[in-house]
């Protein structure tokens, strides 16, 4: 099965890929395990939540993942193709989804949500040089794809920049670790974005 997501756009295309034999991939794709059990691809084999750039190969047994391509395959940014009017224009501001004081100011912006399963995704976009907004509590557990452009997600002691402990650099590509405990407690964190960025937000909500 192959259904096209709420976040799709012309210059960021994204499907998910459902109980599939033999699925090929011709362009060059960011590929998301959203099943429990790993993904074979060819002889890498991807946990859940974890993701990997791939072109030109065929999997021949396909779960539950997430495929999500940039125009002209130009995920560094070198040839900027991403319609900044669109974003701005179709997606919600960060304050106007959390109206919190601090939020008004951060270029920030939130594609439209699709629900699969427990999982809720979403797309988020930042220009160059923008603090995403430091945070501790979730009502869910977390991890970030990055689609476009390189950041960083940051770890800090308490709500103060100068108590920075911790960087994870994303690029294309790559999802981190959780930064949950067990208990889902968070630390204090927050994304940066060096260049203009994409990333991909996934939430694992209770049952």
């Amino acid at each position: 099965m192959e259904k096209t997501l709420n976040f799709s756009e012309p210059f960021v295309t994204a499907e998910q890929i459902s109980y599939t034999n033999n699925y090929e991939i011709d362009h060059k794709s960011i590929i998301i395990n959203i099943d429990l059990d790993p993904l074979q691809l060819e002889e890498l084999e991807l946990p859940t939540m974890k993701s990997a750039i791939c072109a030109n190969t065929t999997i021949e047994k396909v779960k539950n993942m997430i495929v999500i391509t940039v125009v002209n395959e130009d995920y560094l940014g070198n040839n900027p193709q991403i319609d900044r009017e669109i974003i701005k224009n179709s997606w919600q501001h960060v304050y106007d989804l959390f109206n919190k004081p601090y939020l008004q100011h951060i270029s920030l912006w939130r594609s439209e949500k699709q629900r699969i399963g427990r999982l809720e995704m979403n797309l988020w976009y930042a220009p160059a040089g923008t603090n995403c907004g430091m945070h501790n509590m979730h009502d869910f557990q977390e991890v970030h794809t990055q689609i476009y452009g390189i950041g960083r997600m940051q770890k800090f002691r308490e709500n103060d920049m100068r108590t920075l402990y911790q960087e994870v650099y994303m690029s294309p590509g790559y999802s981190h670790d959780p930064f949950y405990t067990s208990f889902g407690k968070y630390p204090w964190h927050q994304y940066y974005a060096d260049t203009d960025c994409i990333w991909l937000a996934i939430e694992q909500h209770p049952i």
